[in-house]
């Protein structure tokens, strides 16, 4: 069975999103945090703030689960320097995780452009300073930061890049580095940043990659239904997992549904996930993240900002006339009577 883990999207997989899904669709193996990044050469205070909201349910820090399935937490990180990454390293080691992971595939150009992200990957030299830190932050012998004096097991780090930014060349040249580090996984997403999210998967590149990672490697990219995750677990033979991010929000139930079916017969039809019943537990999720909005954010705008993206991703879902009211609504009564007229459908 192939690992399913939860791709991080900024905005969106926040940390009171993360916990309640692990409480009430499950199926996830691993929630991967959106990652934390350098601001005025610090780790940035908000996206610290988000950690702590699920700090005290995740397996991989200080704590327990996340939920009753061993989901674990791992918090993803972004960096253009070796100095950045040990800052940003240092601060979760001291905080207790256990494992990290390291972004050298976010696309986006205000990323990239700092030489962040997909950005990174035309620099050998950079990506080999990082994976010498990992090296020495993954044993607890020779580790130098001041948080390692607490740890007592080696810490584990993973990668998820692209093919590169401009052209695959730069993955393989990369690909003899990353095979040298110590890193427990690689995700892969099988298109250049330039491309953003649109244009073909290469699959072609991604399958070269599959052949000479001696890395578990991780599938990422345009998974949303059960038969594609089947699909991948056929094709790749030693595939470790895949990592979805818009189809699990467009379909929160679609990790646990793949489960379910792998033990009986992967082409077997759906049946124990009924519209209704996703609609059930939807508003279950959304009153976590309602509430939570409500206790820490304070006027209308506000609350609304953080609880209208929750149904972005879901509109197929929803009738159409609701998701017009939902999205539409400037007011939080207005949102309220939106939410219950829906909730009457159920």
């Amino acid at each position: 069975m192939l690992k399913n883990l939860f791709a991080p999207l900024q905005g969106y997989t926040t940390g009171i999103y993360r916990k309640a899904h692990a409480e009430i669709f499950g199926g996830v193996d691993a929630y991967y945090t959106p990652f934390l990044r350098i601001e005025n050469g610090k780790p940035r205070e908000k996206d610290l703030r988000d950690l702590e909201i699920a700090n005290a349910e995740c397996a991989n820090s200080r704590c327990t689960d996340i939920a009753e399935e061993n989901a674990r937490e791992i918090p993803q990180i972004i960096a253009n320097s070796v100095d950045e990454f040990k800052i940003l390293a240092d601060a979760l080691i001291a905080k207790g995780y256990m494992e990290i992971d390291f972004n050298m595939g976010c696309p986006f150009p205000m990323q990239v452009n700092r030489h962040r992200g997909a950005g990174i990957l035309n620099d050998k030299q950079t990506v080999q300073e990082i994976m010498d830190e990992i090296r020495k932050l993954s044993s607890v012998t020779n580790g130098t930061a001041p948080a390692m004096a607490k740890v007592t097991a080696p810490i584990k780090f993973s990668v998820k890049m692209r093919l590169g930014q401009d052209a695959p060349d730069e993955a393989f040249a990369l690909l003899p580095i990353l095979n040298e580090a110590p890193l427990s996984q690689i995700t892969l997403h099988p298109r250049l940043g330039k491309q953003q999210y649109k244009g073909a998967i290469d699959f072609k590149s991604f399958e070269k990659f599959y052949e000479e990672c001696r890395h578990p490697l991780v599938y990422n990219g345009d998974i949303t239904t059960v038969s594609q995750i089947c699909e991948m677990e056929r094709r790749y033979p030693k595939l470790a997992g895949v990592m979805i991010g818009r189809g699990l929000l467009a379909k929160p139930s679609l990790a646990a549904e793949y489960k379910g079916m792998r033990d009986i017969n992967c082409a077997a039809p759906l049946n124990s996930n009924t519209h209704q019943n996703l609609l059930g537990k939807l508003f279950q999720m959304h009153q976590v993240i309602f509430d939570h909005a409500c206790k820490t954010n304070q006027g209308d705008s506000q609350i609304l900002s953080h609880v209208q993206s929750f149904w972005e991703y879901l509109e197929p879902s929803i009738p159409k006339k609701n998701f017009k009211k939902i999205k539409k609504a400037g007011k939080l009564s207005e949102y309220q009577e939106a939410i219950m007229e829906m909730r009457g459908l159920s």
